[in-house]
């Protein structure tokens, strides 16, 4: 026999309601939330599976007896009162936070009363009855039947609605949502298919939209942990970066204030390694050098003479020429300054670079180390061009900065001698841009 009605939505939220009620009954803690939530989860899935049994006895009932579809309807009946109380319980255990209010006083009394009289139609059929074919008829009061969610759904808009303020505004659109699709579906069930007892689906849709919408205590816990963990690791990334930059900021004041100190020992450098730190810079970022190596340099240019503290006062401003023996203590900062910077060598990779062969030539004839070509670093062939055009276009005690004209052409005579050709060209460029000749000691 083919079923009057179709159960293919019930049949489907069991195995949902099942997956549910599982999964409650192993993650969820036990506040009294939880619990009332729970119940709500069984109490719909004993429902739900009832109402798929009484669909099929009712089909079959011309051979199923009158007083099993009775008892198989009124215990459905009686689970629909059940389901709603349980729902305006964990609303109210939501809200109220599990303290007994009036609220919950009235809903116990109307429950206790509704559920009396939903049981009592199995001995008086004041709701519905079976006849003697066994079709199922209306009793008097089977409105009763819709008055019940009706009844549930109005009194958990009306707890809602007065504790909105508890919700978020999602929270408070998916609820006005279900309730009003509900009462809806009830209506509905009610005008169309009114020889049937309310299906508990629209209860079971209800539930599905409030595990995500009015959420345990545990779970808003979660959420809200989540939203704070976001915005202490954004706060954080803030204050990271700003304190890089304080710091970022305060080491490049240290350096610049080191530089100066170590200009102040010669009386005629004033200024030479912020100078030459920028002609540096510009250069390798002609060269098409990133910002990381342009910052990189900027500092070994600041720091490239500091291994001038460790040689006497005497030799530095010395305005007589040197003796062999002073112009071998000179020849020294390179090394003392190397030794010197290599205790930031962890902080500041590569820093002593620009220190140690800075007067390195290309042709090899320079010191410390003799090198020629390719094996003098990058930064500290750029540094040296800097270092000898600054060195030219400052005042000495013996000579007044040389000309622009002059500087020019020492440079181009020194391409592939004392300096490497490639940076020798790009100072040249910064030279014939400077038509008013400002790169120089002011």
């Amino acid at each position: 026999m083919k079923l009057l009605y179709n159960i293919d939505f019930e049949v489907a939220s069991l195995g949902y309601l099942l997956v549910v009620n599982i999964f409650l009954r192993l993650q969820y803690t036990r506040t009294e939330i939880n619990r009332e939530f729970q119940r709500l989860a069984l109490s719909t899935l004993i429902a739900d599976a009832l109402d798929v049994a009484t669909a099929i006895t009712i089909s079959y009932g011309a051979v199923v007896p009158n007083w099993f579809n009775m008892l198989f309807n009124t215990t459905y009946a009686g689970m629909i009162v059940i389901v709603g109380y349980c729902f305006m319980r964990y609303v109210s255990a939501y809200v109220y936070a599990g303290r007994e209010t009036p609220v919950m006083l009235c809903n116990d009394i109307l429950f206790a009363v509704c559920l009396c009289t939903v049981l009592a139609n199995m001995l008086t059929g004041h709701i519905f009855y079976f006849d003697e074919q066994g079709s199922y008829i209306h009793g008097p009061l089977y409105l009763l039947v819709y008055f019940i969610p009706y009844y549930y759904m109005l009194f958990a808009a009306g707890v809602l609605l007065r504790n909105r303020a508890k919700f978020r505004i999602r929270q408070q659109i998916s609820i006005f949502v279900f309730l009003v699709l509900s009462m809806l579906g009830i209506g509905a069930q009610m005008l169309f298919f009114s020889d049937v007892l309310l299906s508990v689906f629209s209860i079971t849709v209800g539930e599905l939209v409030l595990m995500f919408t009015l959420e345990t205590p545990d779970y808003q816990r979660l959420i809200e942990t989540m939203e704070e963990l976001d915005n202490l690791q954004k706060n954080l990334k803030h204050e990271v970066r700003r304190q890089t930059q304080k710091a970022d900021r305060l080491a490049r004041q240290a350096m610049q204030t080191l530089g100066m100190t170590i200009d102040a020992k010669d009386t005629y450098t004033k200024g030479h390694s912020v100078r030459v730190a920028e002609y540096a810079r510009e250069m390798i970022r002609r060269n098409g050098g990133s910002e990381e190596e342009q910052e990189r340099i900027y500092e070994m240019g600041l720091l490239h003479d500091i291994g001038k503290i460790g040689v006497s006062d005497a030799v530095i401003n010395k305005s007589s020429s040197l003796t062999d023996q002073e112009y071998a203590q000179i020849k020294q900062h390179p090394v003392i300054g190397a030794d010197i910077l290599k205790s930031m060598a962890e902080e500041i990779p590569g820093i002593e670079v620009g220190a140690r062969w800075h007067h390195e030539r290309y042709d090899g004839g320079g010191y410390p180390d003799g090198l020629s070509g390719e094996e003098i670093p990058k930064e500290a062939r750029i540094i040296g061009v800097a270092d000898a055009y600054d060195a030219m276009t400052s005042r000495r005690s013996y000579r007044d900065a040389l000309p622009q004209a002059v500087v020019r052409s020492e440079l181009v005579k020194g391409m592939g001698k004392q300096f490497d050709p490639v940076y020798a060209k790009l100072m040249i460029q910064m030279m014939d841009e400077d038509v008013h000749y400002d790169l120089r000691e002011k």
